[in-house]
């Protein structure tokens, strides 16, 4: 009977215990059961490359020579200008694949951006479109003045962003180091047979803190139908790209770090409304899970970092500041007429850089000031009444101090001053809960 008891009340505390934290079983309990049910469904084959790896770098001439003969014998072929778009099968998969690549890329307008191995260029026009300064990099010049024909002939192009068309060796990026912020690579790494050296030339361009992301052919690509018929036709190299080969490759070559984003556009899988309940909780989940394993190993998405990537306010993650009047309380005195000379101390209390030294261009960070009539009411008189340039870039965790001056009012008589940091031409950081300061301005006749 002690026994009993015993165990009786071990189990109601195992239960008090599990209610306690009923919220942590069931996400244990959904973890434990996902990873014996999803385990079984898939896992990742060896690499079969028809190719030895340490062999290729010594095959880059004829490569090389192979990508300009493709693009050479197919100068009259409209398809390859009409890239993405003349492909109906392969369209939607386009726009997904660059969704992926230019949101892990954090891009934004205003930012330098490397395309290796662009051949006509569509994808750096449409970043041209974006607003990015754009540097087409290949080794076939056939198809760079095919991408040059391609700028020329859309009307939305914008030469004042001073897109580049650069032929190189394959060897060596004719480009200064640091002088690119992004780096963008789609469907080209897997032709290029002298990796390391080429990872090398990568990081040296790339600025600290930049990105490199690509989307290529993986596991088994070089023994499929369709690239052994490349490689009869024309010689080029039809590689597969093994994500652990080149991390290690990566990390050799001076980046930080390699990832894999693990999304996909080729999922079947459509739920009814009725059945989303019953999805969510598993049901049928293998199904995409095997979808989306394929995705991975068939065509993953890579992202490269070169030291620590901090967003900027090109591109905020999160916009916070305290703003504070340095000396005095915030009552603010002036004669009418005459401006009144204030300093403010700004911390950066979010995650992300303030830009500083960029103008003209989205994400210039700047302090401003709305300007509002006190008392009943409080009219908003002028939203964007002033704003002032910060000495220089913040990063989270910074702070700077900045003297400004407020316009003479002509008007005697009680205001508001609401000061807020803006992202120009993204938004003002309020937007983001950050706090503002208000002051009072009283302005005698």
């Amino acid at each position: 009977m002690g026994r009993l008891t015993a165990t009786a009340s071990a189990i109601v505390g195992c239960c008090r215990f599990l209610a306690a934290r009923s919220q942590r079983f069931e996400d244990l309990v959904a973890e434990v059961s996902a990873r014996l049910m999803l385990s079984r469904q898939t896992e990742l084959p060896p690499g079969d490359n028809v190719f030895d790896p340490a062999e290729l770098p010594a095959r880059t001439e004829e490569f090389n020579r192979a990508s300009e003969r493709y693009f050479a014998q197919r100068r009259e072929d409209e398809h390859l200008l009409r890239k993405p778009y003349g492909d109906p099968l392969a369209f939607p998969r386009a726009l997904f694949d660059l969704g992926v690549l230019t949101r892990w890329l954090r891009l934004s307008p205003g930012e330098t951006v490397l395309e290796l191995g662009a051949g006509t260029c569509w994808l750096s026009h449409l970043l041209n479109r974006f607003g990015c300064k754009t540097i087409a990099v290949d080794v076939s010049e056939t198809a760079l003045e095919l991408g040059r024909e391609l700028f020329e002939r859309e009307s939305s192009t914008d030469w004042d962003l001073g897109p580049e068309f650069v032929v190189y060796d394959g060897h060596r990026i004719p480009l200064a180091d640091g002088s690119v912020d992004k780096i963008v690579v789609y469907h080209a790494f897997h032709h290029v047979p002298n990796q390391e050296e080429i990872l090398v030339e990568l990081c040296r361009v790339l600025g600290d803190g930049g990105v490199v992301a690509m989307c290529e052919p993986g596991r088994r690509h070089s023994r499929q139908p369709h690239s052994r018929l490349e490689m009869d036709r024309h010689g080029v190299l039809e590689n597969e790209i093994l994500v652990e080969e080149l991390e290690v490759l990566a990390l050799r070559c001076g980046f930080s770090r390699l990832c894999v984003v693990p999304v996909t556009v080729s999922s079947p899988l459509e739920v009814p409304p009725r059945e989303l309940a019953a999805f969510l909780r598993g049901e049928g989940l293998g199904n995409f899970w095997r979808s989306l394993c394929n995705d991975i190993r068939d065509s993953p998405y890579i992202v490269i970092y070169k030291g620590d990537f901090v967003p900027t306010s090109r591109l905020p993650q999160r916009l916070a500041a305290r703003v504070e009047k340095v000396g005095g309380g915030g009552t603010v005195a002036a004669a009418a007429g005459t401006p009144a000379r204030l300093r403010f101390r700004l911390t950066n209390t979010g995650d992300t850089r303030w830009l500083a030294a960029i103008d003209g261009q989205p994400g210039w960070t700047r302090l401003g000031a709305h300007l509002y009539r006190a008392g009943d009411g409080s009219a908003e008189l002028e939203f964007d009444w002033c704003r002032w340039r910060l000495p220089r870039d913040v990063d989270p965790g910074e702070r700077v101090e900045l003297d400004v001056e407020l316009p003479g009012l002509a008007e005697p008589g009680e205001y508001r001053v609401v000061l807020d940091l803006v992202a120009e031409e993204v938004l003002w950081f309020a937007r983001h809960d950050s706090p503002t300061l208000e002051l009072r301005l009283v302005v005698s006749g």
